[in-house]
């Protein structure tokens, strides 16, 4: 998404999975349970990262950040969870833009770990590789894939480059899928004539069934459906939720109740 200032976004449920706005540029307000009032901790700016394990249940939404002109530019990604903690109350945490590692590699070449090592986000026993990749133009760098990482994708938000042995070509608004990444190094590099913003996304498999409808993402059919109708009764959200910010100087740990879902 690219806009000029944030659009509301309507407060609406979650169950079942991770999700993970990143918010390149702009400014995106929260309408969260344990952020009523756009007060309680500093909203989404420009190079921060959201980890939400919705779990059990959320409702949550974003508001119109009147105080800011400039363009909003972010990415939402969606993580399964595995079937036994699809139902664990939920946990958030708010990563600032100065908590994440940013590594100049050289002056060609920027590396920013919105996920994995080096990062503060915690993810337990998903595995996950997210990595911003912003190459000025004619720079290189090789990705290492841990052995277990056996599914990843890239998907170029800006510019244009070459990808692997082959140098297969991609551009901006592509997604590219890596082919047995486990255990293997991809090579990335920028087009000579523009830069390239890549974001690089790796994980281990869970292997098990799912099943997604609307905001919900489950094992089973049946599972969908009792969702689907404790959240139409307004009984969703009903674990206490622990949130987690992280700074350039820690972290903070809060525990606040997930919310009543309305009924519908």
């Amino acid at each position: 998404m690219e806009l000029t200032g944030m659009p509301p976004v309507g407060m609406h449920p979650h169950r079942g999975f991770n999700e993970i706005p990143y918010l390149k540029q702009g400014t995106w307000v929260g309408t969260d349970y344990w952020n009523p009032n756009g007060g309680h901790h500093p909203p989404m700016r420009g190079g921060g990262l959201q980890w939400g394990k919705v779990g059990s249940g959320i409702e949550h939404g974003a508001k119109f950040d009147r105080g800011s002109s400039e363009p909003v530019h972010g990415f939402q990604l969606w993580v399964n969870l595995p079937a036994a903690q699809k139902l664990d109350p939920p946990c958030f945490q708010d990563a600032l833009p100065e908590a994440l590692p940013v590594c100049e590699v050289s002056e060609l070449v920027k590396v920013k770990t919105l996920v994995g090592d080096g990062s503060p986000i915690e993810t337990g026993n998903v595995k996950v590789q997210y990595v911003d990749y912003m190459l000025s133009a004619g720079g290189e760098i090789n990705h290492t894939f841990p052995p277990d990482f056996s599914t990843a994708f890239l998907y170029i938000y800006s510019g244009a480059g070459s990808f692997g042995t082959g140098g297969e070509i991609a551009r901006k608004g592509e997604v590219m899928q890596v082919l047995a990444p486990a255990g293997q190094e991809l090579m990335l590099k920028a087009n000579q004539k523009s830069d390239l913003g890549a974001l690089l996304i790796a994980g281990v498999p869970l292997r098990e069934p799912m099943l997604q409808h609307g905001p919900f993402v489950m094992s089973t059919r049946e599972q969908l459906v009792q969702a689907f109708r404790e959240y139409q009764a307004g009984k969703l959200c009903k674990d206490t939720c622990d949130f987690i910010l992280h700074t350039a100087s820690g972290s903070r740990r809060s525990q606040v109740r997930a919310g009543r879902a309305r009924g519908r």
